[in-house]
This record gives structure tokens, sequence and C-alpha cells, in this order.
């Protein structure tokens, strides 16, 4: 099951998306697109991880927060 519904993605330019609570409209996020896979930091811009697709660092930050 995919989270992806609880968030919106903005483009915030190339390769680089930011993340909102779907409800509350709230910064939740961004995801940097580099070659080692999706970087999702959190609204700190701590760095929560590294991931495959754009679905998946959604997943990992919905187990995030």
């Amino acid at each position: 099951m995919s989270h992806a519904e609880w968030f919106l993605v903005e483009s915030g330019g190339l390769c680089r998306w930011t993340i909102r609570h779907q409800v509350t409209g709230e910064l939740a996020g961004t995801v940097l697109r580099t070659p080692a896979g999706y970087v999702l930091t959190d609204d700190q811009s701590q760095r929560i991880g590294s991931f495959p697709s754009l679905e998946r660092a959604l997943d990992g930050l919905y187990d995030f927060v």
C-alpha cells in the first residue's frame, strides 16, 4: 500500500520536489533526485534516507512522521 495520497508533491525545480501534508498544507519535507536515488529530507532539512523511487520516498516520509 502506498502512502502517497497523504502528501501533495510540488515541483521545486529540476529533480527536486517539495512535499506537503495533504490535509494541512504544511511542509513535510523535500526530495532530491540524485545518482544514488531519491534523497528525502524532513521539514527541518534532516536527511531521512535514500530511496529507489519518489513513491518509496513518500512511504518513508509517512513512516517517519
